[in-house]
C-alpha cells in the first residue's frame, strides 16, 4: 500500500497539472477573445507561481518569448506553441534544479506541439461543417451552439497536453537527462535556441518600414552596442522618439 506522503505527492501533481491545463486553456479562449494574455511570458510566469519560483518562471518565459517574436499563423501557418514548451520549462526547471534544462525541454516540446496545432484545425473543420449544416436549414441556435463548439479543439489542444505532461513529469526529467547526456542533442538545442530570438527579431523588421525609419534602428543599435543602456532605457528613448516624431508630423 502507498504511504500517505506518495498519496499527497500525487494528489499535489494531479492538482498542480489540472490548474496548469485549466490556465492554458483559458489562455486560448481569451487570445480568441482578442485579449493578448497568450504568451510564453504570462504562462512561464504563472507556472512559476505554482511551483513556488516566481523568478525561475520569468526567466524560462522572457527567453521562450524572445524566441516567439516575429513568429505569427499569418496564412495559417503552423509555429512553435512556446506557451506551451514555457509551461513545460518550468515544470521540468523547478523538478531539476537547472534553467538551461527547463529551456531545452522548453523548445523541444514547443517544437512538438505543432503537430497539436495541425490536429486542432482538422478537428475543427468538423464543427465548421456542422455549423454550415445548420445554417443552411436556418437553424440559428444549433448554429451559435456549433460555432462556439469550434472552441472545444483549440482548448484540448492546450490544455490536454498540459495536463497529461505534468502528470507524466517524471519523464520530462528523463528527457532532460538524456539531452544532457547526448552532447550533439544538447549543442543542437542550445543553437537552435539561440538562433531563434535572432530570427524572430528578423521577422519583426521585415514588417517594419526600415527605408523611413532607419535612423531610428542605426540610433538603438548605437546606445545599446556602444554606451550600454539597458533594454528600459531604450525602450524610453523609443516611447520618446517616436512621440517627438509623430508630434512633429502631425504638426506639418
Amino acid at each position: 500500500m502507498m504511504k500517505l506522503k506518495e498519496v499527497q505527492n500525487i494528489m499535489n501533481v494531479f492538482l498542480l497539472a489540472t490548474i496548469l491545463a485549466v490556465f492554458a486553456a483559458f489562455l486560448s479562449v481569451t487570445q480568441s477573445m482578442g485579449f493578448g494574455l497568450r504568451t510564453p511570458l504570462i504562462g512561464g510566469i504563472f507556472t512559476g507561481l505554482m511551483v513556488g519560483d516566481v523568478n525561475l518562471g520569468f526567466e524560462i518565459g522572457a527567453t521562450t518569448t524572445l524566441m516567439s517574436i516575429g513568429f505569427y499563423t499569418y496564412g495559417g501557418a503552423t509555429i512553435p506553441n512556446y506557451v506551451v514548451g514555457a509551461i513545460f520549462g518550468v515544470v521540468a526547471a523547478a523538478k531539476t534544479g537547472d534553467s538551461t534544462i527547463g529551456l531545452t525541454i522548453a523548445v523541444t516540446l514547443a517544437l512538438l506541439m505543432t503537430q497539436m496545432d495541425i490536429l486542432r484545425r482538422a478537428s475543427a473543420t468538423i464543427f465548421q461543417h456542422l455549423a454550415d449544416g445548420a445554417l443552411a436549414k436556418n437553424n440559428i441556435r444549433t448554429f451559435e451552439l456549433w460555432t462556439l463548439g469550434g472552441m472545444i479543439p483549440k482548448i484540448l489542444a492546450d490544455g490536454l497536453p498540459v495536463f497529461i505532461g505534468v502528470l507524466l513529469a517524471d519523464n520530462l526529467t528523463v528527457l532532460a537527462e538524456f539531452s544532457s547526456s547526448v552532447k550533439w542533442f544538447t549543442d543542437g538545442l542550445a543553437i537552435v535556441g539561440k538562433a531563434l530570438p535572432a530570427v524572430g527579431f528578423a521577422l519583426l523588421l521585415t514588417y517594419m518600414n526600415i527605408k523611413s525609419f532607419w535612423p531610428f534602428m542605426i540610433l538603438g543599435y548605437v546606445l545599446f552596442a556602444y554606451i550600454g543602456v539597458p533594454t528600459v532605457g531604450l525602450a524610453l528613448v523609443g516611447a520618446a522618439a517616436g512621440f517627438l516624431f509623430t508630434v512633429k508630423k502631425g504638426a506639418q
